[in-house]
């Protein structure tokens, strides 16, 4: 459908654009319903343009809009659309805007016994739409528990660990320790017409761990389509910081995976064998202390 509505356009176009295009000439396909439609449009071109780059039909030449590599020679497309925009890769910058959150009361009520939140009883929230939007991660209000995807990658055993350098991570008790997991403030555009069971929890950990890692080709991104998966969800009420709400999700990688990155913000990849003990735990940010059995049941699990 963009792909025909771009060919007739000759120009570049939202994702919001695209749709209404597309429904004035009766295009749109019969099975697609919301009210937020153009994000799953969107979602989803971004989504091949990560996947594929420079293989993939379609490119960015603003923020938000898109064009198909086919037509960039065509003389009736203007000039300001000819020419895609280099993304950063460099550093990932963490979303700030929009994002998930719940009231304190009903964190600490919902996981009182455990300090864990059952999957299922998660989804419920967001399907009664428990939730709101904190007007910014950075900032959040006193009463805001913010939920972040944090992405556990097991092998066999193990799990991976890096330190996060500081053009990621600017938090005292973070700042250059251990971090057995790849994590993103889930927001308001991750949840898609295909992912609103869990609010984009998901998508938004496939996206950080894509990014940080590298994971661009066609075998990569399948395999992490494929094997990632929301387990748990976990409040660290003394984190030394501010509230938060971890969605722990696994990707249980196969065996033919060997990560690497040269990012910036990503320093020290390796492996630590969960099946012998964990000495210097000291060593390890807050998160992936308390983290840590449960990425060892995971590990197992895989």
């Amino acid at each position: 459908m963009a792909e025909h509505v771009l060919r007739a356009q000759k120009r570049a176009l939202s994702a919001l654009e695209i749709l209404r295009i597309a429904y004035r000439d009766g295009i749109a396909p019969d099975h697609i319903h919301g009210q937020t439609q153009h994000k799953t449009l969107q979602a989803r071109l971004s989504e091949d343009i990560l996947r594929y780059r420079d293989g993939s039909k379609f490119y960015r030449p603003a923020p938000g809009r898109f064009f198909l590599h086919a037509m960039k020679d065509d003389p009736d497309v203007p000039d300001c659309d000819r020419r895609p925009i280099v993304a950063r890769r460099r550093k990932r910058d963490l979303p700030r805007h929009h994002a998930l959150a719940f009231q304190k009361p009903l964190v600490a009520s919902e996981t009182a016994k455990t300090g864990e939140l059952a999957v299922n009883s998660f989804t419920q929230l967001i399907k009664n739409g428990c939730y709101h939007y904190a007007a910014s991660s950075r900032h959040p209000l006193p009463d805001d528990v913010l939920v972040w995807s944090f992405v556990v990658v097991v092998k066999k055993g193990h799990v991976l660990s890096h330190r996060a350098g500081p053009y990621r991570e600017q938090r005292d008790s973070f700042m250059s320790k251990r971090v057995i997991g790849f994590y993103s403030p889930v927001v308001e555009t991750d949840m898609t017409l295909f992912d609103r069971a869990d609010h984009g929890v998901v998508w938004s950990g496939m996206k950080a761990i894509a990014s940080d890692l590298d994971l661009y080709d066609d075998l990569e991104w399948r395999a992490l389509s494929a094997n990632c998966k929301l387990r748990t969800v976990i409040y660290p009420q003394s984190d030394g910081e501010s509230d938060s709400l971890l969605a722990v999700v696994s990707f249980a990688c196969p065996d033919w995976f060997e990560p690497t990155s040269s990012r910036l913000a990503i320093n020290d990849l390796q492996w630590i064998d969960l099946r012998m003990p964990i000495n210097h735990t000291e060593d390890f940010d807050p998160w992936s202390k308390m983290l840590l059995p449960v990425a060892r049941r995971l590990a197992f699990e895989a």
